[in-house]
Order: C-alpha cells, then sequence, then structure tokens
C-alpha cells in the first residue's frame, strides 16, 4: 500500500501521469517547486483516500480540476506561490475534512468561490499576499470552525463581509497593509483585541 508520492523539486515536469490518480490509497501528494507543471490530471478525483495535497510553487498551474471535490478526504491544501492560479473551482466546498487552506503569495486570485462557505472544518485559511484579491463570499460566515485568517498584503481587498463577525472560533486575523480597505463591519468590534492591523483601517475610517 503506498501512502505517499514526492516528485518536489522536479524542474521539468510538465504533466503527471494519468497513472498516479490510480494510486486510490494515497494519503500524501507532494509536488512542491513542480515550476514546469501545468495542471493536474482531470481523474486526480479517484483519489478517494488522498489526505494531503501540497503544489507550493507549481507557478504555471492556473486552474484545479473539478474532480478535486471528489477528494474528500483531503484535510490539508498547499497552494502558496501559485502565482498563475486565478481561481478554485466551486467544487472545493465539497471539501467537508478540509482543515488548512493555504492560499498565500497566490497573486492571481481575484475571488473566492461562494461554497468555501461549506468548508465547515476549515481551521486556518491563509491568503496573505493575494495582492489581486478583491473581495471576500459572505458565505464564510458559515466557517464555524475557523480559527486563524491571514489577510495581511492583499493590497486589492476593499471590505469584509459583515458575516464574518459571526465566526465563533476566530482567535487570529490579519489585516495589515490592506491599503485599500476602507472599513471594518461593526460585527467584527468584538475581533478587535487580536486582529492585526485593526488600527490602521480605524484611522482610515477617521478621515
Amino acid at each position: 500500500m503506498l501512502g505517499h508520492v514526492s516528485s518536489s523539486g522536479n524542474k521539468i515536469l510538465t504533466t503527471l501521469p494519468d497513472s498516479i490518480c490510480n494510486l486510490v490509497s494515497l494519503q500524501e501528494l507532494n509536488l512542491e517547486k513542480l515550476k514546469a507543471l501545468q495542471a493536474l490530471p482531470e481523474s486526480i478525483g479517484n483519489l478517494v483516500n488522498l489526505v494531503e495535497l501540497e503544489m507550493r510553487e507549481c507557478k504555471q498551474v492556473s486552474a484545479l480540476p473539478a474532480s478535486i471535490g471528489e477528494c474528500t478526504t483531503l484535510r490539508v491544501v498547499g497552494l502558496s506561490k501559485c502565482i498563475g492560479l486565478t481561481q478554485l473551482p466551486d467544487s472545493i466546498g465539497n471539501l467537508r475534512a478540509l482543515e488548512d487552506l493555504i492560499l498565500a503569495k497566490c497573486k492571481g486570485i481575484r475571488e473566492l468561490p461562494v461554497a468555501i462557505g461549506q468548508c465547515r472544518a476549515l481551521a486556518r485559511l491563509d491568503l496573505r499576499n493575494c495582492k489581486k484579491l478583491t473581495a471576500l463570499p459572505p458565505s464564510m460566515g458559515q466557517l464555524t470552525a475557523l480559527r486563524s485568517l491571514d489577510l495581511s498584503v492583499c493590497k486589492s481587498l476593499t471590505s469584509i463581509p459583515d458575516a464574518l463577525g459571526d465566526l465563533p472560533h476566530l482567535e487570529e486575523l490579519d489585516i495589515s497593509n490592506c491599503i485599500s480597505l476602507g472599513f471594518l463591519p461593526e460585527s467584527m468590534e468584538k475581533f478587535k483585541t487580536f486582529v492585526v492591523g485593526w488600527e490602521f483601517v480605524k484611522r482610515k475610517e477617521a478621515f
């Protein structure tokens, strides 16, 4: 039984063999720094026991296949520095076991799908340095397990939905250097003691 596959650091691999998706017992797939990789196989959804997918610095990948939503045992998805990534599929909402979603420095991401609110186990969402991200869907208020949300250096983010004030377990929120963020909803007032960047935004509101 094969539990782990790593192709980390291969700089010339542009595609993965479809046969990798026949490894139905696979739990960890490490594709870190496959800088020439263009896409994941459409049959990635066959990996029904996959727990962790690491794709940091897969810079040519522009989208994830919709079948990723069939990997319902996924708990960790690492996509940091996937600078070609422009969006997540709506099927991301099927990942009900997902706990950790890392999108740091995904500079092409402009928005998150509404379906992300269905990821009810999500505890950490890292969006730092997503410089083209303009807004967050109100459905994020349904992420009742969310404890950490990093929005630092999201320079195009103009607003935060009121619904984020409904998050019962939020412990860490970083909005530092969100230079386009002009106000914070009143519903988030109760978080001010631990929000990094709170005073900066409040000073902007005063003018």
